[in-house]
């Protein structure tokens, strides 16, 4: 299966100044995909990779977006039935890239320092089956 991405965007951002405390200089990372209805010949497709940062164990991000991409399947696919296509992790990387880039522009501007960031070193982790089964009825 084939699949070629027509369009991406910034669907939405937010940065706000970390809450500093002591010990908590780590900042973790962490994405998500979700998929958009396809067309009704399910060859047209929307996935919004979501990513937030926080900085140590806090539950409160202090950095969110969402990035937006368009893409085409040369026959009809439906991007929930099969959520671990490599397409999909390598679309995940891609988008947490863009998102990361304007958050470093952001923070520079705002006279924050940049959040340092490898692409190369990004581990995808699947979620256990039992909790994408889960996910799926919940929709």
């Amino acid at each position: 299966m084939n699949f070629d991405i027509s369009r991406d965007f910034l669907d939405g951002l937010m940065l706000q100044q970390p809450i500093q405390r002591e010990g908590q200089a780590e900042i973790k990372a962490a994405g998500q995909l979700h998929f958009l209805p396809s067309s009704p010949d399910g060859t047209m497709h929307t996935a919004i990779v979501s990513f937030h940062l926080a900085l140590g164990d806090t539950e409160q991000p202090f950095a969110r977006g969402g990035w937006r991409f368009l893409f085409t399947s040369e026959q009809s696919f439906d991007p929930k039935s099969n959520p671990n296509h490599p397409f999909f992790g390598n679309l995940l990387v891609l988008g947490a890239g863009k998102l990361m880039a304007q958050f470093n522009n952001l923070a520079m501007h705002a006279n924050l320092p940049l959040i340092p960031f490898e692409p190369g070193r990004m581990m995808l982790q699947q979620a256990p089956p039992e909790a994408a089964a889960q996910a799926q009825q919940a929709q």
